[in-house]
């Protein structure tokens, strides 16, 4: 199976989609780049494995985050719980922003309390949530998808918080090692990652760094640099039609 075979498919809701009221003119008041690596926000790069769970594990990365940043705690959350529990998809795939739903309430579990280990088979098998509200969990004040943003606004708020972003995971993007990737791809949403920074090579070519869930082995250490400034509105891989964060006052 390759990789893209695992995106599955993301399904995006639109009754409740605000659009963000970033400036574009912001973006000349944000560091030329930055990474949320560096900045104690990201987990390690997982692996969804063989089951398009890439909706919950980029939904939870991106919680994972702004948790790190308001908290100053950088914690693993399950995603096993999401795929059990949220009713947002499944291993055919779902939609992350109905997943955030879930991260406002009950919330979302932490991985190392003895809850579920990640076993996407045992949602088909069993389709039981197996959540203990119990057991210690993070959760978020509400959610805000950026439809159709501009490049400025992407930059603006991942200068502030890691975002979600559909994209179009077609062969060529499936089979990146590394450098900057720059298609070829549609506008085809049917994986989601997590945009944690961005950057210019010594070149002059400016890039997201996005992280993946097909494990360490796959890209740059399980991440990917996407150009950005490809003079399309939709932007490579279609990444500005809905990118999506979570909102945590503190």
């Amino acid at each position: 199976m390759l990789p893209e075979d695992a995106a599955g498919n993301v399904s995006l809701s639109s009754s409740t989609v605000d659009d963000d009221k970033l400036l574009a003119s912001a973006a000349g008041k944000v560091p030329a780049k930055w990474d949320w690596r560096r900045h104690g926000a990201v987990t390690p790069v997982k692996n969804q494995r063989n089951c398009g769970s890439c909706w919950a594990f980029s939904m939870v990365g991106s919680v994972e985050g702004i948790n790190a940043i308001k908290t100053g705690k950088l914690r693993t959350l399950s995603e096993q719980e999401v795929l059990d529990c949220s009713g947002a998809g499944t291993c055919k795939g779902g939609d992350p922003y109905r997943a955030f739903d879930h991260a406002i309430s009950p919330g979302l579990a932490l991985d190392q309390h003895g809850n579920p280990p990640y076993y996407p088979a045992y949602v088909a098998e069993k389709k039981k949530c197996r959540f203990n509200p119990r057991k210690p969990v993070v959760k978020i004040n509400g959610k805000r998808m950026m439809r159709d943003t501009t490049e400025a606004q992407l930059l603006c708020r991942v200068y502030k918080q890691p975002v979600l972003v559909a994209i179009e995971a077609n062969r060529a993007f499936s089979r990146y090692s590394k450098g900057v990737f720059t298609g070829p791809c549609g506008t085809r949403l049917n994986h989601a990652v997590l945009v944690v920074g961005y950057g210019t090579t010594a070149n002059g070519v400016d890039y997201w760094i996005v992280k993946n869930s097909w494990g360490k082995g796959w890209g740059e250490n399980g991440y990917i640099r996407m150009k950005r400034n490809v003079g399309t509105k939709a932007g490579l891989c279609g990444i500005y039609k809905t990118p999506m964060y979570p909102i945590k006052n503190k």
